[in-house]
């Protein structure tokens, strides 16, 4: 039996699926938002790396979202769910839509304008009047859905009636603006001072249809002849109106969405954001970008929202409340959009556990093999302490304590206490006699971070699976919704597979195996690092440099940052220097660095924390890997383990790097780190 995997479904299957789409949309995602009193008057900006779900939100926002939720019988949980938080953000209530969500997406034709357009202050008009056009198409089309109409047959019973006031003098002085180049049209399709959908539509796209027109002519085009707009006046017109369908007015709180942002020019981009920015504006204004369309200097300086707009960064938001890298709230969001996904895929098959369930596997090791580790672990410890006799009471004093059924666990005992003798070892100064040192020093230096770094070195030294389970596949995501579903969508084939081929009873995933296919990907990933982004090769280097140090420092045997190193990090003053722009560009002796680290960090490759982090006495900006590359490089999920290094030291080993590792695309974490000139031992 062939079963779709739901996992790989993306927005152009879910647009042909709406009931699909919103069963499997995830309620916790709605957490991320912000609440009803500021989301609906000002700008809000949802931020991110490719993935993390921002065309989902502004999608679920749409009068077909919502009516679909609102109406529907006999709704499951997730649809429940879905009503329960969407009427605590006021975007529905009482059985009916109170947000009336109009989706624009900027897509790359705007960028057109910059080539073929006029130039000057001439494309901004031209750019405004473009938008302009496409955001009232869309408004009508949102009222429509709303109230059942058909669209575009059933505009002509919308009506937009300008309010009482200062409101309603900048609606009509809107009107006036935006059908100016068509005569009295509009004018005289009003009655009692009512503007006629069906017209309104017909401007709209006569304005539209004269852009493109004379972006595709083929002779020159008297640019300065042609009329624009100073300002989208589409936003006070909307802002302004009450909004009437067959003569009843309907209350509806219009929120324009702009989807794709990132794909305007950054001129583009930044007049938008000079318009959205107004606090007249009488409407919702909702942002979605990726992190590559924003600049340098607002990206890696840590730049935050203002009173005028709030800022929603998708992978801080969901990872919120995470301790030592792993966040549960991360965790809970992404299994339950997992969950959701294949429910149903994963019932036709017969199996009627969850998905985050079925990767809780029994441990696969057997007896022999785990008194193999064991004999090992504690002879290699027996060894280090006939080097060290300070330390032999320790082993009895263990043994008497350790008193754990689970030889594994007991083994992940001794090999912590190997690491904290190895420690204490180098921390103590020669002594003229071996005075015993007491267990009691042993209890005081044990730690969480000390026991989890022995259950990676015994992953490493014996080849065990470490890479496993809901909470390591949440991890791995780095806070991205598409990466988690890619790696969801691995897994859940492995489990459809096992079933519909009857190699096993049930549809669940031994650690081994989830290891082993996580791995895998962490390799795919390095791989598609140099087609993937721009400036791929020095990205991969960077990535190389960091991966490479963190697995040197992270398997010393003190374990000094225990559980381990996934990240360097710069002085948080250097940042200003490192993204300093002259009048050629970036700083020469640091381009390379420059590009390559703000390519990474849009790219989602790279995590740069916005505020500093505080040691040694000074501040400094620390640098993650993502997650999913970890895996190829042995490396612990965990955040919070990092090197510092000043940035002319990061810039030299780059240009290095980059001679040295030029031929081979694919990192091998297993090559000799003295390629590199100069890197510490």
């Amino acid at each position: 039996m062939s079963v779709v995997n739901p996992f790989r479904l993306r927005f152009t299957e879910q647009q042909r699926d709406h009931m699909g789409f919103l069963r499997t949309f995830g309620t916790e995602m709605l957490e991320v938002l912000p609440p009803a009193e500021s989301a609906w008057n000002r700008l809000v900006v949802l931020r991110s790396a490719p993935g993390a779900g921002k065309t989902s939100i502004l999608r679920l926002l749409t009068p077909q979202s919502l009516i679909a939720i609102v109406r529907m019988e006999n709704p499951d949980d997730s649809i429940r769910g879905l009503r329960t938080v969407l009427e605590r953000m006021e975007v529905i209530g009482n059985g009916q839509v109170q947000v009336l969500g109009m989706l624009v997406s900027v897509g790359k034709d705007y960028r057109s304008l910059i080539d073929l357009g006029p130039k000057g202050a001439g494309n901004q008009k031209v750019f405004f009047k473009l938008l302009d056009a496409r955001i009232i198409a869309r408004a009508i089309e949102a009222i429509a859905s709303a109230g059942g109409l058909r669209f575009p047959h059933d505009a002509s019973r919308i009506r937009l009636r300008p309010r009482d006031g200062s409101g309603g003098e900048a609606a009509r002085e809107a009107m006036a603006q935006i059908g100016s180049s068509l005569g009295d049209e509009t004018s005289s399709s009003s009655d009692n001072d009512q503007i006629d959908g069906d017209v309104l539509l017909r401007v709209a796209r006569a304005k539209e249809g004269s852009v493109l027109t004379l972006l595709d002519s083929l002779l020159p085009v008297d640019w300065a002849s042609e009329g624009g707009h100073s300002k989208l006046y589409s936003l006070a017109l909307l802002g302004n109106v009450d909004i009437e369908v067959d003569g009843n007015v309907v209350d509806y709180r219009p929120v324009v969405l702009f989807d794709d942002v990132h794909e305007l020019e950054g001129g583009q981009r930044e007049a938008l954001y000079g318009q959205l920015l107004d606090r007249s504006n009488r409407l919702g204004r909702w942002i979605a970008e990726r992190k590559e369309a924003v600049p340098d200097d607002e990206l890696l300086a840590g730049t935050t929202d203002g009173r005028d707009y709030q800022l929603v960064a998708l992978e801080d938001e969901l990872s919120a409340g995470s301790k030592g890298g792993h966040s549960p709230r991360l965790e809970r969001i992404l299994g339950g959009i997992a969950d959701s996904r294949a429910q149903v895929p994963l019932a036709s098959l017969g199996v009627h556990e969850a998905f985050t369930s079925l990767l809780r596997s029994v441990d696969p090791i057997d007896s022999s093999r785990k008194s193999e580790i064991l004999n090992t672990v504690f002879s290699n410890l027996r060894d280090l302490v006939e080097k060290n006799p300070q330390y032999r009471s320790w082993i009895p004093a263990a043994e008497a304590e350790f008193s754990s059924p689970d030889r594994m666990e007991i083994a992940c005992q001794w090999r912590e206490l190997e690491i904290i003798i190895e420690r204490d070892v180098r921390r103590s100064p020669p002594a003229l006699f071996d005075l015993d040192v007491g267990f009691e020093h042993a209890t005081r230096l044990a730690s969480s971070s000390t026991r989890a770094a022995a259950r990676l070195f015994l992953a490493k030294e014996f080849g065990l699976p470490y890479y496993a389970g809901s909470d390591a596949l949440a991890d791995l995501s780095s806070r991205n919704v598409e990466q988690y579903l890619g790696l969801g969508g691995d897994l859940f084939e492995m489990m459809t597979s096992a079933v519909t081929q009857r190699k096993r009873t049930g549809a669940h995933l031994s650690a081994a195996e989830q290891d082993q296919r996580l791995r895998r990907s962490s390799k795919q990933l390095w791989e598609a690092v140099v087609r993937r982004v721009a400036h791929g090769p020095d990205v991969l280097a960077l990535l190389h440099i960091i991966a490479d140090h963190s697995r040197a420092e992270t398997f010393r045997p003190t374990a000094p940052y225990a559980p381990g190193v996934t990240g360097t990090a710069i002085e948080f003053y250097d940042r200003e220097l490192l993204f300093a722009r002259t009048e050629h560009g970036a700083l020469g002796r640091y381009e390379r660095l420059s590009r390559a680290l703000s390519s990474a960090v849009a790219n989602n490759l790279l995590e740069m924390s916005a505020e500093p982090t505080s040691t040694k006495g000074r501040k400094w900006s620390v640098i993650y890997l993502n997650r999913l590359l970890c895996p190829h490089f042995d490396l612990p999920l965990q955040r919070g383990g990092f090197r510092e290094q000043p940035i002319a030291k990061l810039s030299r080993r780059l240009e290095l790097a980059v001679q040295a590792k030029g031929d081979r695309p694919v990192p091998d974490p297993k090559e000799s780190l003295s390629l590199i000139e100069g890197w510490p031992k």
